[in-house]
């Protein structure tokens, strides 16, 4: 009879659309088997009506092989569950089996698994690896990820262009985020945008200034126009959204006559 008891194992953080700082989680192991590795294929955040998804790698490892995996599934902080639709695993050496787990992220349509706004924040992904002798090693509670609403930012429209020095220029554009309730893309009002500019002949853009949205997710200003180079708007990453940047737009500064 074996007994059973906990173990912590440390695991790198999962990381889905954002990273995650590391987490030491208590899980459930019998015997010697282990889940040594959990890793997250980059995406990029869910848009508003296209079908993704997410390939979680797990290696696992017992002195009498690896029988199976199962139990994996991605849970919500909305309580929305989504299983894996295909698992494949193959034999590494013979302790050690590594599986490609695929989950479906789908944010269009009525079925109770597609992603709504709730959805959008910290997930768990959990499995359960079950050795040839008995042994098994449990994630628990899981590992830590971001599933993300999928941010953009229309390209910057600069006017006038040129523009002489001294004189004023505005710049505007808009930020918008995908509405997995509607299978629209809405603006995203109150949010906190950095203008950027690079230098004509450098090779790194510089904040200037930040501007907040307004109710619409448009963004406008007005700046000095000093010399020639290029502006673009940056959006940073927040809990339950991705980050953008738009396309630059170049602007070419005059000598006043």
């Amino acid at each position: 009879m074996r007994a059973r008891h906990t173990v912590v194992v440390a695991l790198a953080p999962l990381v889905l659309i954002g990273t995650v700082a590391p987490t030491v989680h208590a899980d459930t192991a019998v015997g010697d088997t282990r889940i040594t590795s959990v890793t997250v294929k980059p995406a990029t955040g869910v848009g508003a009506d296209l079908k993704t998804g997410v390939t979680v790698s797990l290696t696992a490892t017992d002195n009498s092989g690896i029988d199976r995996v199962i139990g994996t599934k991605l849970t919500g902080p909305d309580g929305l569950v989504i299983p894996a639709s295909s698992t494949t695993c193959k034999a590494r050496s013979a302790i050690t089996v590594q599986c490609r787990i695929f989950f479906p992220l789908w944010p269009k349509g009525t079925d109770p698994g597609n992603l709504r706004n709730s959805a959008a924040g910290a997930w768990r992904f959990t499995a359960k690896a079950v050795a040839v002798n008995g042994d098994s090693h449990r994630l628990s509670p899981g590992k830590l990820l971001h599933v993300k609403r999928h941010a953009t930012l229309q390209s910057l429209e600069a006017t006038p262009r040129p523009v002489g020095k001294g004189g004023k220029l505005t710049l505007s554009g808009r930020l918008q985020r995908a509405n997995w309730d509607t299978n629209s893309w809405e603006g995203y009002a109150g949010r906190p945008v950095a203008l950027q500019f690079r230098k004509s002949g450098t090779k790194k853009f510089k904040p200037v200034k930040t501007v907040t949205t307004d109710s619409a997710g448009r963004l406008h200003t007005t700046v000095t126009a000093k010399t020639t180079g290029s502006w673009r708007w940056r959006f940073t990453a927040d809990t339950e959204s991705t980050g953008a940047k738009s396309q630059h737009q170049r602007v070419v500064v005059r000598q006043q006559s």
